[in-house]
């Protein structure tokens, strides 16, 4: 409204340690953990819940993976961009 600009950042990305579905028609953010490995690359797994309802599922997870509307499915190892709950 005052006419400034915004600028997105980049998301961080990070490994898909398990496949995901097509995603539906809204933007999704799926709770998850994930875990570096030694050679430094971080692997997130989806959290087995994603029902809002669950905020205990919440408290575990340690980062949020982004799905934008409409994605497709993806295999076990592609890269996905997060949302971490920490700084890295």
């Amino acid at each position: 409204m005052l006419g400034l600009t915004t600028r997105a950042l980049p998301l961080p990305e990070a490994v898909l340690g398990e496949a995901l579905e097509a995603n539906g028609p809204r933007e999704h953010y799926m709770r998850a953990r994930s875990e570096w490995r030694e050679d430094g690359t971080r692997v997130v797994r989806p959290l087995p819940s994603q029902d809002s309802s669950l905020v205990a599922e919440l408290a575990r997870a340690d980062c949020l993976i982004v799905r934008a509307p409409h994605a497709p499915s993806l295999a076990s190892g592609e890269r996905v961009g997060i949302i971490s709950f920490h700084r890295d």
